[in-house]
């Protein structure tokens, strides 16, 4: 029986995958702009809620790939800033467009599927996702972000369309929405640790919690870091000074072993999910991490 499961959401992973890209496609996008990766995170929850919804599958498959085109249709506008470094204007209209593209694309997809209702769920995860990234680009270079706040809007970012989809297909079933809220947390936490592997000055998780605790003169040495510079030294001193990698690896294992306990509860193994759960415990260890553990 599991077998024949993981066969089935492996063909409609397949399918998932082909029928989004082929939505993607267009001839002249995708002369100046690839198609994403699909987000694996995204697609495995969402093939893992529609089948409890007992959606017919092709119905299940066309929410599933309009749920994606919408992700990777917000998640384009975040690639702006690198497409306008180039010499041709062109990429930076056109990401801006692309994104705009893959993202109403929904609208047909799910009306075409009589999905009419979940065209409004999804309208207002767009909102809450949209007004989340705004907040965060408002000022990249602003530290006195709280360091709670910022990974809440990251989670929203992450989590809305997939909230959104859970009270359309299993509202009555409150262990995915705490299944959907730890696993998008535990990848959160996980990209936060890799995005302090580089060792840059950039608005992080770790680096707004250093700027809170820092004392007057450590905020002196940290005003002058121009973001995205690449520093050692100092900086790695008090990423060992205020124990930030290791608030980062407790919060990320704390998430998991939540999520586990979800999964517990599904009535179904859900091998995909726990897949993914153990894939997020292979984070990169940070040059510092050694230290703070002693």
């Amino acid at each position: 029986m599991q077998v024949q499961q993981r066969t089935d959401m492996d063909q409609r992973g397949h399918e998932v995958q082909s029928n989004t890209h082929a939505e993607m496609e267009h001839a002249y996008l995708s002369r100046f702009l690839s198609a994403p990766n699909l987000e694996r995170l995204q697609m495995i929850l969402a093939e893992a809620l529609v089948p409890a919804a007992g959606l017919p599958p092709r119905v299940a498959n066309t929410v599933i790939s309009a749920l994606l085109l919408i992700y990777h249709g917000l998640a384009v506008h975040d690639e702006v800033e690198t497409l306008t470094a180039r010499d041709d204007e062109r990429y930076r209209q056109l990401g801006v467009l692309a994104g705009d593209y893959y993202s109403s694309k929904y609208y047909r997809l799910l009306a075409e599927a009589g999905e009419i209702a979940l065209i409004g769920q999804f309208a207002r995860a767009v909102q809450e996702v949209n007004e989340a990234r705004a907040e965060l680009e408002r000022d990249p270079s602003d530290f006195s972000l709280k360091a709670g706040r910022y990974q809440q809007l990251q989670e929203t970012i992450h989590s809305s369309l997939l909230h959104s989809l859970r009270l359309h297909v299993v509202p009555d079933q409150p262990q995915w929405e705490a299944l959907i809220t730890q696993l998008v947390r535990a990848q959160v936490l996980s990209r936060e640790l890799e995005a302090d592997s580089t060792q840059v000055w950039s608005r992080t998780l770790s680096n707004l919690t250093i700027w809170q605790k820092a004392a007057s003169d450590e905020r002196k040495y940290l005003k002058g870091l121009r973001t995205g510079e690449r520093v050692e030294g100092r900086l790695l001193s008090l990423h060992v000074k205020y124990g930030t990698s290791l608030d980062l690896i407790q919060g990320l294992d704390e998430s998991l072993d939540l999520a586990g306990r979800s999964l517990e509860r599904m009535p179904e193994p859900l091998d995909e999910v726990r897949d993914l759960c153990r894939q997020l415990t292979e984070y990169r260890p940070l040059p510092w991490r050694v230290v703070e553990e002693g």
